[in-house]
């Protein structure tokens, strides 16, 4: 018998992964916090796993909204719809690949931003061919376990010839079995987010904290371009881990304003009262700790899980392995 899916709209809070173990940066406190709960825990997942898997998919999307020409909102709409995607539903039943574009496909919709179906398309098969001989990784330098068999084959070219090596591939054939592949996983992935997510997506985007920066900045009255900026780039950054979905925007903003004015050294007043009070109110100086530090273990360039998902393939961990997994018709056939 056919499972149904709930339709809710989820606004909810949801809790913050992170991986203990590995990451300087997270506060004792922190760590002394039991185990969050997550249907791809409950799979038997482990955190830094899923983890991985998350970084994986919203640098997949950053990739994508590069290369569509989507705007920073579109970015962190579709970054949203995959973080609250998997807060409901498990990595051992949707791989970050498709989720990845049905999420560019939906927020392209609900940002009034559109991109043909055949562009999406094209674009994933790019980054997907990119990623299988990761095009802008030290592979000499940096292993990541067995699914980098095909990258090791690679690892005599530069980056140059590598980006010679996917030009060269022709143009993908709307008629061919590989499109026909793409597409059928797009429009399946696409039909299964709307039912998790209620088929309600509109307040996504008065959701994001970029819409507060600019506000924010006026009334600190900052004169410095750089700290808006920079700000910017930080709520940016904040859209590849599940922050979006367990803090309030407000604080989000204040976040990205705190850490760009300490990079700018530009002192904001701590007295009578925190600035940041005035727009999220009293006692948020932990959360507001815990997402600095957050966002902060992002540009750690030397850990190989940050490396991992933004520069290889990770085989995803479906019971039945994916679309383009590496047993996949795909995988042989994508170039």
């Amino acid at each position: 018998m056919a499972t149904t899916i709930k339709n809710v709209v989820d606004k909810t809070v949801q809790p913050l992964l992170f991986d203990a173990n590995n990451n300087d940066r997270i506060s004792s406190q922190q760590k002394q916090q039991p185990p969050q709960s997550t249907p791809s825990s409950r799979d038997g997942i482990q955190p830094a796993i899923e983890r991985l898997h998350r970084l994986h998919g919203t640098s997949i999307l950053l990739d994508a909204s590069t290369l569509l020409r989507l705007p920073a909102s579109t970015y962190a709409t579709s970054c949203t719809i995959f973080h609250r995607t998997y807060h409901r539903l498990s990595l051992r039943k949707h791989c970050v690949w498709s989720v990845a574009m049905g999420c560019i496909l939906l927020a392209s919709k609900v940002e009034e931003e559109p991109r043909s179906i055949h562009s999406i398309i094209l674009t994933f098969a790019h980054i997907y061919r990119r990623r299988r001989l990761r095009v802008g990784d030290d592979i000499s330098k940096f292993h990541y376990g067995a699914a980098d068999a095909e990258a090791d084959n690679c690892a005599l070219l530069n980056d140059l010839e590598k980006e010679n090596v996917v030009r060269s591939v022709k143009p993908m054939s709307m008629l061919g079995p590989v499109y026909a592949e793409w597409k059928d996983a797009l429009f399946d992935i696409e039909n299964v987010i709307l039912q998790t997510l209620g088929f309600t997506l509109y307040w996504i985007p008065d959701s994001h904290p970029h819409k507060f920066i600019l506000y924010f900045v006026r009334v600190l009255e900052i004169d410095n371009k750089e700290v808006a900026q920079k700000a910017w780039d930080y709520c940016n950054d904040s859209c590849r881990i599940d922050l979006c979905v367990r803090y309030e925007p407000e604080l989000m903003a204040c976040v990205a304003i705190l850490m760009a004015c300490s990079c700018n050294d530009v002192e904001l007043p701590l007295v009578p009262t925190p600035w940041w009070e005035v727009f999220i109110g009293g006692n948020r100086s932990q959360d507001l700790s815990i997402v600095c530090n957050a966002i902060l273990a992002l540009d750690d360039d030397d850990d190989l899980d940050n490396r991992r998902a933004n520069y290889a393939f990770v085989p995803s961990l479906l019971e039945k392995s994916s679309f383009n997994d590496p047993e996949s018709y795909l995988w042989s056939k994508a170039d």
